[in-house]
């Protein structure tokens, strides 16, 4: 049997199975080994018993045989033939096996086995041949007949005796041939006998040999899985402790490694010293009942920290060799730490995805400062906290939200560069304000000394604001709440910073840069939901007279002037829901709700008259004229621009300055050499034309919704 060697493993319990069973099988092999043996050996001499015995009888037989002969040959009873037959049948036995007959003085038959060597069987062949000899000569010796002629089958050379001296010597041959076929078996079977002795000695070494080579095998494979179980046990990371009925008989390596004591002097109460004293009765109880089987419990180590422990409990009290209760801890410290780690990140994690669930539904800054006030409060409900934002200059900061149900904090903060939070771009903690490295804005405060987080609020790498907070002096927030107030000023930031691009960008998209009225864009669109709503309004288009030959004579600067003065003078005569809107280069357009074109002279009257005295000295006088029309007139924005155009038209036909109602007549006779010629008069300073307002007006009566154009933040 081959074992292969290697490293045992540790559960396995086929690894000294398998000795044992192979020394087992030994012991089984050589026992039946020598009961077989001897078995075989007793039958086998069994059978050669039979065989001496039978053999020795041939030489009985054959004195017998030549009394009763002698008798016979007196006249006295007797029966040679009968003992003839038993040494013919006998001597035929032995030769060939069968059974040997039964005779007077011995009537049990034998069976007898086949003669086994040659040897063996060339003396009975001799013995059966002696007998024919001998039952010859006896049987003429007692019917006094002579013997000369009998045959000498067996080589005995008895030719020359007397019949009656034939007669004995015959029976002296036979006796002595019986003699030596059953002394050969003796020796035959002392033989065999030895054989059998030494086969059972070489047994039984060979049994003991393999018996203590396995015996051996199994005591190495012992040890080695001794020496590996103690190998993970005293490397295991895991604190082992045996508490007995007289305190604590036994601490692995690693809990007198953590206390920094011997295992000695951890025996009995040693140990009890380093755990926290409220665990001390656990310990007993366990100690005790061995209940409960897992509990946790707090260890000093040697330099005074205190580690939390997993333990799991064991009862071994019955075991006759350990007599105590098993304890097996683990040092959970740091896992319970990174587990409060992870658990206050998902706090964080779920703070800052509310918090910017909640910023992206606020539209303005009002909105977004409600947010971050409510914010405050889930961070801390006692802790005063300020947001403080700066102006467009930059140059100033304002509180614009602070913590509900506290007082602000009152950062005396002037300028956002002013704040070291904002000038290191991260987030400052003062644990106190009398600290040599605290913010000097914090000293001297009428609430007296304090601590102060102040957290850095921008956009884009631009600041904004600070995030400012105080509390008890030598008691600033923990770490968890600072992290929160980082969050919070970050996407506050974010957001503010998205609202004020957002509203910078529509006031941009929707407003015409140099006068400050709407533009086109806005216009149209305000223009179509008036006549979707079938609102009574009143439609102006206005446009100032002579305006290329003003920019060509005293500048483009006149010209952007005289823009501006126009707006200012009409928007201040106009309703504020009325729509004033620049058209483009030196055209308006007007819509005044709830008017009708008549009602809707009058005041443009007023817009013509107000322009006329509110001529600066710097600005060029001009004047303006006016085509209008009504939502009467028709039924789309392209129509009422086609008839406003028409009245247009004409009051410049006419003599410019003045307010011309359109006629719908007449918006097909605007075209001929007459209409070209005011058209070449009133080109544009941006190279438009009123040619070229027709198909103007028509692209964007036609157009459903506003092309996008510009930036636009979502």
């Amino acid at each position: 049997m081959r074992f292969r060697r290697g490293l045992p493993k540790p559960f396995s319990t086929s690894t000294n199975r398998k000795p044992v069973i192979a020394i087992f099988l030994t012991f089984a092999l050589i026992s039946a080994g020598t009961v077989a043996l001897s078995v075989g050996s007793t039958k086998h001499s069994e059978h050669r018993t039979s065989v001496i015995e039978i053999a020795a009888r041939q030489r009985t037989l054959a004195e017998r045989f030549v009394e009763e002969v002698l008798l016979a040959r007196e006249g006295v009873r007797a029966d040679p033939g009968y003992t003839a037959q038993a040494m013919t049948n006998s001597a035929t036995a032995l030769i060939g096996g069968g059974v040997a007959p039964a005779v007077n003085g011995d009537d049990d038959e034998t069976a007898l086995p086949p003669a086994e060597s040659g040897s063996l069987r060339a003396q009975f062949e001799l013995d059966d041949r002696l007998v024919d000899d001998l039952i010859a000569t006896g049987q003429a010796v007692a019917a006094r007949r002579p013997t000369a002629r009998l045959a000498e089958t067996g080589g005995e050379h008895v030719a020359g005796l007397e019949p009656l001296q034939r007669l004995r010597v015959l029976a002296a041959l036979t006796s002595s041939v019986a003699f030596r076929a059953a002394r050969e078996i003796g020796r035959t079977d002392e033989a065999a006998t030895g054989d059998l002795i030494t086969m059972q000695v070489l047994l039984g070494i060979g049994g003991l040999v393999i018996t203590v080579l396995l015996a051996g095998m199994l005591l190495a494979t012992t040890r080695r899985q001794s020496a590996h179980f103690r190998s993970l046990a005293l490397s295991s990371s895991d604190l082992v402790i045996v508490l007995g009925a007289d305190g604590c008989r036994y601490v692995s390596r690693n809990v007198a490694a953590m206390t920094g004591l011997t295992a000695q002097e951890l025996y009995g109460d040693g140990v009890m010293q380093f755990v926290r004293e409220e665990d001390r009765a656990v310990l007993e109880r366990v100690r005790t009942t061995a209940e409960p089987a897992e509990f946790t419990f707090q260890l000093r180590n040697g330099a005074g920290e205190w580690r939390h422990l997993e333990a799991r409990a064991t009862d071994l009290r019955n075991d006759r060799s350990l007599r105590g209760v098993v304890l097996h801890a683990r040092d959970t410290t740091d896992r319970m730490a990174l587990e409060r780690t992870l658990q206050e990140q998902l706090q964080r994690d779920g703070f800052a995805t509310k918090l910017s669930e909640a910023l992206e539904m606020a539209d303005d800054e009002r909105e977004v400062f409600e947010v971050v006030e409510h914010a405050m409060s889930n961070i801390s409900e006692r802790t005063p906290m300020e947001l403080l934002l700066s102006d467009s200059s930059r140059a100033h900061l304002a509180r614009v939200a602070s913590a509900p149900g506290t007082p602000a904090p009152g950062c005396p903060v002037k300028s956002p560069f002013s704040c070291v939070a904002v000038r290191r771009g991260t987030a400052v903690v003062f644990d106190s304000s009398e600290a040599l490295n605290a913010c000097p804005h914090l000293r001297d405060r009428p609430s007296g000394s304090c601590s102060a987080v102040c957290v850095p609020v921008s956009f884009m790498g631009r600041a904004l604001g600070v995030l400012h907070t105080t509390g008890p002096d030598r008691n600033a927030l923990t770490e968890e709440p600072v992290a929160r107030l980082t969050a919070l000023a970050g996407q506050a930031g974010a957001r503010i910073g998205t609202v004020r691009a957002f509203e910078k960008t529509q006031l941009q998209a929707s407003t015409d840069g140099l006068t400050g009225l709407i533009n086109r864009r806005t216009a149209e669109q305000r223009l179509r939901e008036l006549v979707r709503a079938g609102d009574m309004f009143a439609l102006v288009l206005a446009d100032l007279d002579h305006f290329k030959a003003l920019n060509d004579t005293h500048g483009h600067e006149a010209g952007d002037r005289a823009l501006r003065l126009f707006s200012q003078s009409a928007a201040a005569a106009l309703r504020e829901r009325d729509i004033l809107a620049r058209w483009g280069g030196e055209e308006f357009v007007i819509a005044l709700p709830e008017l009708d074109r008549f009602q809707a002279v009058a005041v443009l009257e007023r817009v013509r008259h107000d322009l006329a005295v509110a001529h600066p000295g710097e600005t060029p006088r001009f004047t303006a004229s006016f085509g209008v029309t009504d939502s009467l007139e028709g039924d789309s924005v392209e129509r009422l621009l086609a008839i406003a155009d028409a009245g247009l038209y004409a009051a410049k036909h006419a003599g410019r300055d003045r307010v011309t109602i359109g006629d719908p007549e007449a918006i097909a006779k605007t075209s001929g050499s007459s209409r070209a010629r005011l058209e070449s008069e009133e080109e544009t300073a941006n190279g438009g034309s009123a040619g070229a307002r027709a198909s103007m007006y028509d692209a964007v009566a036609h157009e459903e919704e506003p092309r996008p154009s510009g930036v636009e933040i979502r």
